[in-house]
C-alpha cells in the first residue's frame, strides 16, 4: 500500500511554471523568493486550497544561480520532480517501507536545502527543501515505515531559498551521486535524466497524473 506523502485538502491546483509563465500578470522568472510566495499563496487562497502541485518535466526560467549552468551556454531548466506548495511545517510521510540512506543540508541558494533520499526496493526517492529540524529527526541506516512522519517542508531561506514547498523525487539509479543527484536537467540530456528520474505522479493519487506530467519539454 502506498500513503500519501503529504495529506492534503483534495482540492490541490496545478500551477504552471514553464517558461515564460505569469502569475496575476507578473512574470515568474523576475520574481523574488517572497514575492512569488505570495502569488502563490494568493493562488491557493483564491481556489479556496492550502496546497498546489508543480509539474514533473517542466522546462523553467527559475533556476538563476552559478550551479544551474554548465561549460557551455546551456543551462539545467528541466525539472525533475513533483512540487507540493504548501504551509511550511507541513509533515512529510513515506509512502512506502524503506531505508535512509542519505541526508544532508545542500545549502546553497536554490539548493535542496536540507534533503533526503529513502532506498526501497528497486528505485529511491528524494525529498528536497525540508527543514533544518529534519536533520534531526532521520538517520542514514533508519528504517522507515509506510505513512511514517519522515520530515517536515522547510521555509525560506534556510530551504534552499524557495517558497514552502516539498520537492519529491523518484530516481530508479542514482548513478552513484547520492545527494548531488540534480533535480533539474539540461534539454540536451532530458531523454536521459528522466529516464532515470520518471514521473512519480502515481505517489499524489488525489491529482489528475497527466495533470502533474508537462507533455512536450521546450
Amino acid at each position: 500500500m502506498t500513503w500519501p506523502i503529504v495529506e492534503t485538502d483534495g482540492r490541490a491546483i496545478v500551477l504552471d511554471f514553464s517558461c515564460g509563465a505569469r502569475l496575476f500578470g507578473h512574470q515568474i522568472a523576475e520574481l523574488s523568493v517572497h514575492e512569488l510566495s505570495a502569488l502563490i499563496d494568493r493562488s491557493m487562497q483564491e481556489a479556496g486550497t492550502g496546497f498546489a502541485f508543480g509539474r514533473w518535466g517542466e522546462p523553467r526560467e527559475l533556476y538563476k544561480s552559478p550551479d544551474f549552468a554548465n561549460d557551455t551556454s546551456e543551462r539545467r531548466t528541466i525539472h525533475m520532480g513533483i512540487d507540493l506548495f504548501c504551509a511550511a511545517g507541513t509533515p512529510v510521510h513515506a509512502p512506502l517501507d524503506g531505508v535512509v540512506e542519505f541526508v544532508a543540508n545542500n545549502d546553497r541558494e536554490m539548493d535542496y536545502g536540507p534533503m533526503l533520499i529513502v532506498g526501497h526496493e528497486g528505485f529511491h526517492t528524494l525529498y528536497g527543501h525540508l527543514s533544518l529540524d529534519t536533520l534531526d529527526r532521520v538517520a542514514v541506516g533508519q528504517v522507515v515505515e509506510a505513512g511514517e512522519s519522515i520530515a517536515s517542508v522547510g521555509a525560506p531561506p534556510s530551504n534552499g531559498n524557495w517558497p514552502p514547498h516539498l520537492h519529491f523525487q523518484q530516481i530508479n539509479d542514482l548513478k552513484g551521486l547520492g545527494v548531488d543527484f540534480p533535480g533539474v536537467a539540461l534539454k540536451s540530456e532530458v531523454e536521459i535524466w528522466l529516464s532515470l528520474s520518471p514521473c512519480p505522479a502515481r505517489f499524489f493519487p488525489e491529482v489528475d497524473s497527466a495533470a502533474l506530467e508537462y507533455k512536450t519539454c521546450a
